[in-house]
Parts: C-alpha cells; structure tokens; sequence
C-alpha cells in the first residue's frame, strides 16, 4: 500500500538553507529509519536498484535570499513529505514519531507540530479507474528521465520513457495486478500510437544538491487519449501512482514530484466549427 507522511514542524532559531533541499529531505528520512533499524536504512543505500520512497523538497517561509540559500523563517512551519510504496517502512517512520517529536536539520531542532497520514490501497486504484480524455501532470520539483545508451537525460515529459517506468515501479511493488514482459511490450506500443501531449508549458530547471547538480523540466503537460480501452485505464492508474512514486530519476532526493489532475476534452462549439468569433 502506498504511504504518504506530511510532517509540519517548527525551526527553534533561523537556519540556512541550501536553495533545493531533495537531498536534505532524503537525509532526513535515512536517520529516521537509521534510528529505529540500521539494516533497513542501509538497504535504502544500496546503489542501482529501485528504492521504495521518495520525497519532496522541504516547503517554508524565508526571509532572506543569499547565493547560499534561503534564511529559513522559525516563525512560519516547514513541511515535507515522505512517500512509501511498501507499508512497512512507513510503519519504521511512525514509530520514531511515536517515541521523539524533533528532527534535526543541519544544526537545528525542529519540533514536529504534527503528523498526516495519506495512503491508498493498490487496489483500490484499481477499482477506481476509469477511461479518460485527458489529464495533466504538473512536475512540481525538476524532472528528467533516463535515455539508453547515452549519458544525457531527456528533459521532456516522453509518455513511451514516462509510463513503462511507472509501470516497472507498480510491477515491484503492487500487491494488485502485475504485467508481464508481453504486456509490458504491448503498452508501449499502444503508448506510442494513443498517447500523446497536446499541450504544455515546461521549462527547465538547475539545481545543486550540494556538490552534485543536476538539471530537470518543471511546468505541466496535457496528455490525450485515443482509445479507452483497458490501456487507457491502466495508465489512468500509473499517473495516480505517480504522486507517491515521483516520476523519473532521483526520486528519493526530491526530483520528480508529480500532480495528476483529470481533464474531459469538450467538443468546439458550433460557432467556432464555422469560423465565427
């Protein structure tokens, strides 16, 4: 089951922050779980393999700008989400909460003013799809997805690169539906001949993780449909999925933070089909 945990809390005193903070919020989480198992937060370190979370920037008020970073304002809360495709580790999370109500971020405590809780069954995202026109995905954090055989990533929201990923994530970690590797052929190439942007505003985004940078789109992208068909729900499906998943590379320091919204395509009216104004 996916877990969503939002955390709102409070800085004592003012602290500099870095201008993205993924990778801070992926820190966070790792001493979380470090604290309660130190055998599952070094699993989650583990090199090339798919992990089980992601996060999202840290979000608060600032009061002042430098080349460094952002003054975080203490009088103003600071949030963060941290996403879980497997219940078990968001249960390690609630149970440090359970026992402390402080986090530390560089050198400052911050209290926990509270805790919510987000989660929707895999199946039940199942049971509630349904075909659609169109939807839209707002890349809320910098996204990039990986290309084969180079080493640069690809800056636009490609549903053929978008959508097998999603589904390999749902593959690994669903206790619903699973597809297997004809299925998965088959979806890509429905993808490419009945999924397609029809239009967008995107633009792309550098940022520094400490010594690491990195560059990613932001923006949103209107996607249609040609067919409904059970494809068409499938991948009604994997855009849900894709706000506890994150969409494309580094997904656990932050990239990719997505929102899926559903849209209806409505006919022209029958004044704009003649030409008139």
């Amino acid at each position: 089951m996916p877990i969503e945990i939002g955390l709102e809390m409070y800085a004592e005193k003012e602290v500099l922050l870095p201008l993205f903070t993924g990778h801070v919020s992926r820190g966070l989480v790792l001493h979380v779980l470090q604290q309660v198992d130190p055998r599952v937060s070094q699993s989650l370190h583990e090199p090339n393999v798919m992990k089980p979370f992601s996060v999202t920037p840290l979000q608060f008020k600032s009061r002042a700008k430098t080349s460094a970073g952002y003054l975080l304002d203490p009088t103003c809360p600071c949030r963060v989400r941290f996403r879980f495709l497997k219940d078990e580790y968001a249960n390690y999370v609630i149970d440090y909460f359970r026992q402390k109500n402080t986090l530390t971020i560089i050198d400052t405590t911050f209290q926990i003013a509270s805790l919510a809780i987000k989660s929707k069954d895999y199946l039940e995202m199942e049971r509630d799809a349904e075909p659609v026109d169109a939807f839209q995905l707002y890349f809320k954090t910098p996204t990039y997805l990986a290309s084969l055989g180079t080493s640069f990533h690809c800056l636009w929201p490609e549903p053929t690169k978008i959508f097998p990923n999603l589904m390999r994530l749902w593959n690994t970690y669903t206790t619903a539906e699973k597809y297997g590797k004809e299925e998965y052929v088959e979806y890509k190439e429905w993808l490419a001949k009945n999924l397609g942007v029809a239009e967008h505003e995107l633009e792309t985004r550098l940022v520094y993780m400490g010594r690491k940078k990195a560059t990613g789109f932001i923006g949103w992208a209107t996607y249609e449909m040609n067919a409904k068909d059970e494809w068409n729900k499938a991948t009604y499906v994997l855009a849900r999925f894709a706000e506890y998943s994150n969409i494309g590379g580094n997904k656990t320091g932050g990239f990719g933070v997505t929102k899926f919204v559903a849209k209806t395509i409505k006919p022209p009216s029958r004044s704009k089909m003649l030409g008139q104004k």
